[in-house]
């Protein structure tokens, strides 16, 4: 069997062409893709600014869709079902799976980052990376769910406590569910710092007590040097990431969640001298179903976040539509509706 996909062979612009499909084994599904989130790795990974990707493959990380074949073992999903995907797998034996953590696997893979990915419109997965959605949950939302986990793994590691005082620096679309995160869990200040007037507008609307456009105002300045309890880093820039050390409070947490592409200088004597822990986040397997509940819940609206929708027909046109970026736009996502 084959899939329609849309495979990046090198330049900023993916084709359309077929893919074989692989054999389901005994606890494979077969998805139908219904949506897809463009997500700015894929536009890194297409700039080639990161070295683990080597063309040609399907690209896509963040999809939801439908159950249209099970494998013979498979007891946990039935075919009609609709679902969200979680793009990582590991080996399934080491301790680092067996605790939670496949992300860690010394094999781990991922869909759309080094395997071919969702820009497809069938894909072979495992039944243990199928998280099944309420009919309350639109697939359009639900291809934010990858999005959403990764934030809330990284809050989990944060440990923020009612009443601390957070401020998250970045507008883009982990910005703005930190500070809806922040704001659930409990801190009883959080501000977003940002470029760009609607994300701002945005991140008021998930709760934000105080937005910062860096454009208009110095960020230390503008929140008058005050200290943080928590600062959570979303850009990856090493001028944000220094930034983010002035920022927090003696025995303060910083969140390391932005990529570098280089190598960046911090002070370290600051950091112990103030007692201040950085932590790292990139994944979060278990958090997955919590994801699911939230959007369920309505906790997190997603709806405002997609500014621009495309037809999979179309996938080249969103891809060239989420680089063009601008000041109104968020999130681009893919739909087939066929």
């Amino acid at each position: 069997m084959e899939t329609r996909a849309w495979v990046w062979n090198g330049a900023l612009v993916p084709e359309l062409t077929s893919l074989p499909l692989p054999e389901l084994r005994e606890f494979d599904v077969l998805v139908k893709i219904r949506a897809i989130g463009i997500c700015a790795t894929d536009l890194h990974i297409m700039e080639r600014k990161v070295s683990f990707a080597e063309p040609p493959y399907a690209l896509g990380h963040e999809a939801a869709g439908e159950v249209v074949k099970l494998g013979a073992g498979v007891t946990r999903v039935g075919i009609g079902d609709r679902c969200t995907l979680d793009p990582s797998i590991g080996c399934g034996r080491c301790s680092a799976c067996l605790t939670g953590n496949k992300h860690q696997c010394a094999q781990n893979r991922e869909y759309g980052l080094n395997r071919s990915g969702f820009w497809q419109e069938y894909v072979v997965i495992s039944e243990n990376n199928v998280y099944l959605l309420p009919e309350s949950v639109g697939y359009d939302a639900a291809s934010q769910c990858e999005t959403i986990h990764v934030c809330l793994g990284g809050m989990d590691k944060i440990q923020l406590r009612a009443g601390e005082r957070a401020i998250i620096v970045g507008d883009g679309p982990t910005g703005l569910f930190f500070a809806r995160l922040c704001k659930l869990q409990g801190a009883s200040q959080v501000t977003v710092a940002g470029s760009r007037r609607k994300r701002l507008e945005l991140a008021r609307a998930y709760g934000a007590d105080e937005v910062v456009n860096i454009r208009e105002r110095d960020l230390l300045s503008a929140v008058e040097e005050q200290s943080y309890d928590v600062v959570i880093e979303a850009v990856g820039k090493t001028e944000t990431i220094q930034l983010a050390q002035k920022l927090v409070a003696n025995r303060g947490r910083i969140l390391l969640f932005g990529l570098p592409e280089h190598k960046v200088e911090i002070d370290v004597m600051d950091l112990i001298l103030r007692e201040i822990t950085c932590i790292g986040s990139a994944n979060a397997p278990q958090v997955w179903s919590r994801v699911v509940d939230l959007l369920a819940a309505k906790r997190i609206n997603v709806e405002p976040m997609i500014t621009d929708r495309y037809p999979y027909e179309q996938l080249d046109q969103a891809i060239a539509c989420a680089f063009a970026g601008g000041q109104e736009r968020i999130k681009v996502v893919v739909e087939n509706n066929e």
